[in-house]
């Protein structure tokens, strides 16, 4: 069966990202709370799916992702690597090596998320079970600096 994102909201965010945007997609544990470790910039769009521990697991709305939109490459947490090898490799089930960028979890993941379009709050209760979605083509990937800073015209 064709997987088709029934939630509005999200569906109209998959619809109108245009290439270079991200999509931050968090584990339940993520700081997204105005009062957590590393607050989530108030100007990046929340989306909280969770409906259960548990559910959507990141699994589910990374695959639906990949599946229905046009993604280039993703970002993970070093961390994720060394402790959630399971949801690593549903990464690279989508992505080969070239098109995954590992980055230092705090600050730099956190400084990326604040760049996102939107941050999608999943149940998953994985440890790291989160990545960054770059909307693109299957061509080379944005190089890493012009998503950390943009491209300003120098005048």
């Amino acid at each position: 069966m064709k997987r088709r994102i029934l939630n509005e909201r999200l569906a109209a965010i998959v619809a109108s990202i245009r290439h270079g945007e991200m999509i931050f997609i968090a584990d339940a544990g993520s700081g997204t709370a105005q009062k957590a470790l590393y607050p989530l910039d108030p100007s990046v769009e929340y989306l909280d799916l969770e409906a259960v521990t548990g559910s959507p697991s990141f699994e589910d709305i990374f695959s639906t992702l990949v599946e229905v939109g046009d993604f280039e490459s993703a970002m993970v947490t070093e961390d994720m690597l060394e402790l959630n090898q399971k949801d690593y490799q549903v990464v690279r089930s989508y992505f080969d090596e070239k098109h995954i960028r590992v980055m230092n979890y705090i600050p730099d993941y956190y400084e990326m998320r604040d760049r996102c379009k939107v941050v999608v709050q999943t149940g998953d209760y994985g440890m790291h079970a989160q990545a960054i979605l770059v909307a693109g083509y299957s061509t080379d990937p944005i190089p890493l600096e012009w998503l950390e800073n943009g491209l300003k015209k120098e005048r």
